[in-house]
């Protein structure tokens, strides 16, 4: 199926006030606020969850407050009613699932089913507050969307309207999530529409601004990560910065290919869903036994990694630990997204790096350098979106003088990236043909692709 145009206006439809760049725009205020609120919403829900069986506002901090045992409970029982919950709704609702907000922009026609995207939040839930390897963002944007979808299908509105709603939704889902308008706005442009779309980008901008203004008025948002101020940077960091960005372009092919033979091994060997989480849960429940880091969407690891000093093997064994939870969580099919963790993995592997290869300079703002490189550098050599990743690098922490470094090592993992591997993790996701395009191979079956890539 070809990329349905995204918008064009033909010619009888000429008249400014019918272009949807113009008709969106107040459209998007409300969607940003709304696609705030229901972020917000989700996560409160999450907290409302985790603190059934901890005190601990944050899951590393609970998996660590808890017996080893009880490490390996909670994510089992969790993963088995995340399991329940899903395999129940495709039963009640006798289908296996409704488009991702990507597949309603990329290749439909910009409507979203409720009943099913509420049945997938309520197992993305569950799965995440019990301690699962799997980022909670990707529930957040695609719930965002929803509402989005919602509030476009006004009275004879015409596909591109829709389809241009559903973007806004998931740039204020996402700036809201992860306190990034201009990484949201983006990610939109970069990997849900397929390519930089200027006279698209107004309306999904202003969603993306209201989403994170209401974050901050409301819920007194900001940086995402509280990290050491990175000095002004020199040639011979953003030089080392760029051997980063070479080493995820190698790395991050790799890490698509594990996923992408997991999730097809494991959903042949065993085709029961709840099963299938159950058993997933049990296996990150095992790891996290040995370290609790292996817990979460990997914010705590990275939080972790920004301000705190860390024993190399340590680290290292962390970074195993939580590679293998992650590739369990995502082969299972659970809800939820891996844009968080890959970033978790990114920030150890740059740390790792500069302490293996010690070619820049070293200290506590240093580590903060190369770690920030690191998490771009291999988002951009899954995703395939180079702006986005340094931008977001730069926003989840205010400090612009990572930019330098993050852009051309975000560039570099992505060309090479794209070279090894021309499926981005997007791609993967949504069955697309390589190169972003807007055509499908064939279905998957009725697990779905897996979780949802963000």
């Amino acid at each position: 199926m070809p990329t349905p145009p995204l918008p064009e206006i033909p010619a009888r439809h000429s008249h400014w006030l019918l272009d949807p760049m113009v008709s969106v725009l107040p459209l998007a205020v409300v969607i940003g606020v709304v696609g705030a609120l229901v972020v917000e919403s989700f996560r409160l829900a999450m907290d409302g969850l985790l603190h059934l069986y901890s005190s601990q506002s944050h899951l590393v901090a609970a998996a660590a407050a808890i017996p080893p045992w009880a490490r390996v409970l909670v994510p089992t029982l969790e993963a088995t009613a995340a399991g329940l919950t899903m395999w129940l709704g495709q039963r009640w609702l006798r289908r296996p699932r409704g488009p991702e907000y990507m597949e309603a922009v990329r290749v439909g026609d910009g409507e979203l089913p409720v009943a099913p995207n509420l049945v997938r939040t309520g197992s993305s839930l569950l799965a995440v507050s019990g301690g699962i390897t799997i980022g909670r963002e990707g529930t957040m944007i695609q719930l965002a969307a929803l509402v989005a979808s919602l509030a476009g299908r006004l009275p004879r509105a015409r596909a591109e309207h829709r389809r241009l709603t559903v973007a806004c939704g998931a740039a204020a889902g996402f700036a809201a999530a992860y306190h990034a308008p201009i990484a949201g706005t983006l990610f939109v442009a970069e990997i849900i529409l397929g390519g930089l779309q200027l006279r698209a980008m107004a309306p999904v901008l202003v969603a993306a601004v209201m989403g994170e203004l209401t974050t901050q008025t409301l819920f007194a948002g900001g940086a995402l990560y509280m990290a050491q101020a990175v000095p002004p940077l020199g040639f011979a960091e953003v030089l080392a910065g760029s051997l980063i960005g070479v080493a995820a372009g190698l790395i991050g092919p790799a890490f698509l290919w594990l996923l992408d033979a997991a999730r097809h091994r494991t959903q042949a060997l065993v085709r029961w869903l709840p099963l299938r989480f159950a058993l997933a849960g049990l296996v990150i429940g095992l790891l996290s036994a040995v370290r609790p880091e292996v817990w979460g969407n990997g914010f705590s690891t990275v939080q972790a990694l920004l301000q705190d000093p860390w024993v190399p093997g340590v680290l290292a064994l962390v970074t195993l630990l939580r590679l293998l939870a992650v590739t369990t969580a995502s082969a299972a099919g659970i809800p939820g997204g891996v844009l968080t963790p890959t970033l978790a993995l990114g920030g150890a592997m740059g740390l790792l790096l500069m302490h293996a290869l010690p070619l820049g300079s070293a200290g506590p703002q240093a580590d903060t350098l190369w770690t920030l490189v690191g998490m771009g550098s291999l988002l951009a050599a899954t995703t395939h979106a180079p702006a986005m990743s340094a931008i977001m690098m730069f926003e989840i922490t205010r400090d612009y003088n990572v930019v330098l470094a993050t852009l051309p090592a975000c560039v570099l993992a992505s060309v090479l990236g794209s070279l090894l591997r021309p499926r981005s993790v997007y791609d993967e996701a949504l069955g697309l043909k390589p190169g972003g395009g807007g055509e499908a191979d064939e279905p998957a079956d009725e697990a779905g692709p897996g979780p949802s890539k963000s």
